[in-house]
């Protein structure tokens, strides 16, 4: 009887420490993926504001070329509005969602547990 208990015991660690190696794991890869998300954040911030300066200096580019204090700001505007459009536009045919669906897909199978 004590050799099934001993066994037993044995059995019931083993499935102790494989749960607890399982919670690591979900829990290294949740961590690795939330860096990278974080990275993404990050770089995008950093690239928004830099959009935004670049904006702000070709639209005062623009208006000395033109000799205008707000044509250059309206035809950087009016780059801006047709792109949105565009976006709206593939937004509504679900290209936009489908190609960032399949970059996530991507990533999140890049996702090593072994790193």
């Amino acid at each position: 009887m004590s050799l099934i208990n001993n066994l037993l015991d044995k059995l019931t660690e083993y499935i102790r420490l494989k749960g607890e190696k399982l919670k690591l794991d979900i829990i290294a890869q949740v961590s690795r993926l939330l860096a990278h998300v974080l990275a993404f954040l990050f770089l995008g911030i950093i690239a928004f504001f830099l959009f935004i300066f670049l904006s702000l200096a070709l639209g005062g580019y623009l208006n000395v070329l033109l000799e205008s204090e707000y044509y250059g700001y309206l035809i950087v505007a009016g780059v801006y509005l047709i792109l949105l459009i565009s976006i709206f536009l593939l937004l509504r045919t679900n290209r936009i969602q489908n190609w960032l669906e399949s970059v996530f897909i991507n990533i999140s199978e890049n996702i090593d547990i072994n790193e």
